[in-house]
C-alpha cells in the first residue's frame, strides 16, 4: 500500500507540478522547505545468449521514483544547515537492476551511520526511506566547520576524477543534480581570494565484494581502513587553478594534483593525476564465486591514475569535450578481475587506456542534445549514449536517451565463470525516460 500511494503521488506531481518556488519558507533565511520528485523508468536488452541469464530472459525493465525533502536555512551570519529526506521506490520485473541509473546511495563508502530503512522490500517492489544529507556548518571569521553528512566534490574533469575520492560520479551518469553525502567533519580556511585550504575527516567502514558492510548492517560503526583523512591545497597561477591534496582514503593513502584553465583563451585543459599506495585490508579478497581460481587476488592495490582532458565551447552553442584515462588497477588481460575491481569501486573500468568525448548542443531554447561515448582501447569495446533534454517549464525536465553497449559478447555455461572477450560487450543495453518536477 505504501508504495502504490508514493507512486500515485509521483504520477499527479509529474503531470500537475506546482510553481517553482519553496514549499514552506525561504532558505536563505532561518527555514525554508523545497523539494523534487522525479521517476525514472526504462528497459534493458540483455542479449542472448548469455551466461549471465536464462536464454529466455530477454530484456527485463526498472523504475525507481524518489520524493526528496530539502530543509535548509541560516539562521545566522555564522550558521547554517541542510538536510535530505529521501523516500524512492524502485521496481524491478524479474532480477533486474537500474544499476548506474539509480540516483540516490545503497550501502556506500564513508557512511558510518546506517540512517536506511526499508519497510517495504516485497516481490518485485521496493521501498526505501533514507537520510541522504544532514549537515551542520559554522562560519567564524577564519573559515567555515561543517559537520554531518555532506556532498564533498574535488576535481574538475568530467568523465574520470582521480581526485574525487568521496563518491564520485559514474563516468556515464546523465544525472548529476544531486551527489551522496558522506559523514565527514570538513573544515575550510581560505588564503586568499582564490587560494585555500580544505581538511576533511570522513568516517566509514570496509564494504564486501558483494556491496555489504563487512562488520555487519550495524546503525553506527567505522573503521581505519574505509575512513579517510585528507587534506587539500588549491591556489590560481597566472589563470590555471591548481590543487594539490593528499591523505588517507578508502583502502590506502593517496597523493595527487590538478591543473584547468584555458590554453590561448579558447581551448579547456584539464589534468588531474593521483598515486595510490593500497594498505592491507581485513581479509577481504575475490573469492571463486566472483572470479575463477587462477584470477585470485587482491581487490586493491598499488596504481596510479592519470586524466588529461580537453574542450571547447563554440558560438553556436556546441560543446565538445575529450579525455584520456590512464587506469593503473584496469585488468585488460584479465577481464574477470577488472569486472571485481569495477563492480567493487576500486577501478574506473576493466581497461587501462580509455578515451571520452562529449559533445552537446542547443537545438531549441528548451531542447538540448547530448551525445557521450567510452571506448576502452585495449579491452576492444566501446558505449555509447544518445541523450535529449527537454525543459517543459521552468520547474519540469524530460530527459531521454539509451546506454549502447558495443564489443564481443561472454561466452560460457555458468553465471559463476564467465569468460569475458571485451569490456562493454559484458552488459546489456538501456532505453530510458526521466521526468523531474522541483516544488
Amino acid at each position: 500500500m505504501r508504495a502504490l500511494l508514493l507512486s500515485m503521488l509521483a504520477l499527479l506531481c509529474l503531470v500537475f507540478p506546482a510553481p517553482a518556488r519553496a514549499l514552506v519558507g525561504d532558505s536563505d533565511e532561518a527555514f525554508g522547505l523545497d523539494g523534487s520528485i522525479r521517476n525514472i523508468s526504462g528497459a534493458i536488452d540483455n542479449f542472448n545468449p548469455s551466461p549471465f541469464w536464462l536464454p529466455t530472459n530477454g530484456g527485463d525493465a526498472f523504475s525507481q521514483t524518489i520524493l526528496r525533502l530539502t530543509a535548509m536555512g541560516a539562521p545566522t551570519h555564522w550558521l547554517s544547515y541542510e538536510l535530505h529526506a529521501v523516500q524512492t521506490l524502485d521496481y524491478s520485473s524479474g532480477g533486474a537492476s537500474s544499476g548506474a541509473f539509480s540516483l540516490v546511495p545503497g550501502v556506500t563508502r564513508f557512511r558510518a551511520l546506517d540512517a536506511t530503512w526499508t519497510p517495504d522490500a516485497s516481490g518485485k517492489l521496493t521501498a526505501t526511506t533514507l537520510l541522504d544529507r544532514f549537515a551542520v556548518k559554522f562560519s567564524p571569521e577564519w573559515g567555515d566547520i561543517t559537520i554531518g553528512r555532506q556532498a564533498i566534490t574535488f576535481g574538475k574533469a568530467f568523465f574520470w576524477n582521480p581526485l574525487d575520492v568521496f563518491l564520485a560520479f559514474d563516468p556515464l551518469q546523465f544525472d548529476r543534480e544531486y551527489k551522496p553525502g558522506v559523514d565527514a567533519l570538513r573544515v575550510d580556511i581560505p588564503l586568499g581570494d582564490f587560494s585555500g585550504i580544505t581538511l576533511v575527516g570522513a568516517l566509514g567502514r570496509e564494504i564486501t565484494p558483494t556491496g555489504s558492510y563487512l562488520t555487519g548492517n550495524k546503525a553506527f560503526d567505522a573503521d581505519w581502513y574505509g575512513s579517510a583523512v585528507l587534506a587539500r591545497f588549491f591556489t590560481l597561477y597566472e589563470n590555471y587553478d591548481l590543487s594539490l591534496q593528499a591523505g588517507k582514503i578508502y583502502g590506502g593513502y593517496q597523493v595527487g594534483g590538478g591543473a584547468s584553465g584555458e590554453v590561448m583563451e579558447w581551448l579547456e585543459l584539464r589534468i588531474e593525476a593521483a598515486c595510490f599506495r593500497a594498505m592491507d585490508s581485513l581479509g577481504v579478497y575475490a573469492s571463486p564465486l566472483h572470479l575463477p581460481a587462477s584470477y585470485l587476488g587482491p581487490l586493491v592495490e598499488d596504481h596510479a591514475t592519470a586524466v588529461l582532458g580537453i574542450g571547447h565551447r563554440f558560438e553556436n552553442t556546441l560543446h565538445v569535450q575529450m579525455e584520456y584515462l590512464f587506469n593503473g588497477q584496469g585488468e585488460p588481460d584479465r577481464l574477470s578481475l577488472g569486472l571485481v575491481r569495477v563492480s567493487h569501486g576500486q577501478s574506473y573500468h576493466m581497461g587501462r587506456h580509455v578515451l571520452g568525448v562529449t559533445a552537446s548542443y542547443e537545438i531549441l531554447p528548451i531542447v538540448t542534445g547530448q551525445l557521450a561515448a567510452i571506448a576502452s582501447l585495449d579491452a576492444r569495446s566501446a558505449q555509447i549514449q544518445p541523450s535529449v533534454t527537454w525543459s517543459a517549464s521552468d520547474n519540469v525536465e524530460v530527459v531521454g536517451g539509451a546506454i549502447v553497449s558495443l564489443g564481443d559478447r561472454p561466452v560460457g555455461v555458468s553465471p559463476l565463470v564467465p569468460r569475458l572477450q571485451s569490456e562493454f560487450g559484458t552488459f546489456p543495453d538501456f532505453y530510458f525516460l526521466e521526468v523531474k518536477a522541483y516544488f
